[in-house]
């Protein structure tokens, strides 16, 4: 069963690179058959046409990123939109958790707060993050399994044992992907919360 669970979380923590890849590879193999007309007009050097259209397909994407965040940002967009998302966070394992960092790294208040928790024993806390606070005794954190931003554990602890961090929640994540790397940078003088 831990083969099965390691084998599961790394399908989970590959998802969106292969999906990034494939978008990749459709892009550039529709772009190669747009070009075939122009073949004529490249240079002969077949290298240089791949690496140009290489580059034709990444500047493709990101103006694709970039026409349908500002279509997204339309009323239609946005109904349009939460439609499809509500859909895909139930099809895809952890696209709930990854689009929210991601509005928090564009600025959008939606993201999730980072925190310092302690768990067991005062004076030792783990890096996660505010999933539900519903304004009562207890918080609904998650703490990712480092690297993986999308595998961890749900946990629900009183209050006390949760510290804010001031950082983005894109820092705390990029901080779990790297090992916990440059947590310091960005928590500040926190100190893990002392529990009675």
């Amino acid at each position: 069963s831990r083969i099965r669970t390691n084998i599961i979380y790394g399908a989970i923590a590959l998802l969106p690179l292969a999906v990034l890849v494939y978008i990749l590879v459709k892009l550039f193999g529709f772009l190669k058959k747009l070009s075939e007309p122009l073949s004529p007009y490249l240079s002969t050097n077949p290298y240089l046409d791949i690496v140009l259209l290489l580059a034709i397909t990444i500047f493709a994407l990101i103006g694709l990123c970039y026409f349908l965040g500002a279509l997204i940002n339309t009323q239609i967009g946005a109904l349009s939109f939460e439609k499809v998302e509500s859909r895909m966070s139930d099809v895809i394992p952890g696209y709930e958790i990854i689009a929210n960092l991601l509005r928090g790294m564009a600025g959008n208040k939606m993201s999730y707060q980072p925190a310092l928790i302690t768990l067991s024993a005062p004076g030792t806390a783990v890096l996660g993050f505010v999933m539900e606070d519903e304004g009562d005794a207890y918080l609904t954190v998650f703490v990712p399994t480092a690297p993986i931003m999308t595998a961890g554990t749900i946990h629900v602890v009183e209050r006390s044992r949760v510290r804010p961090i001031e950082g983005s929640s894109m820092d705390a994540a990029n901080c779990v992907t790297q090992w916990g790397l440059g947590l310091k940078e960005f928590r500040g003088a926190v100190t893990p919360p002392k529990i009675s």
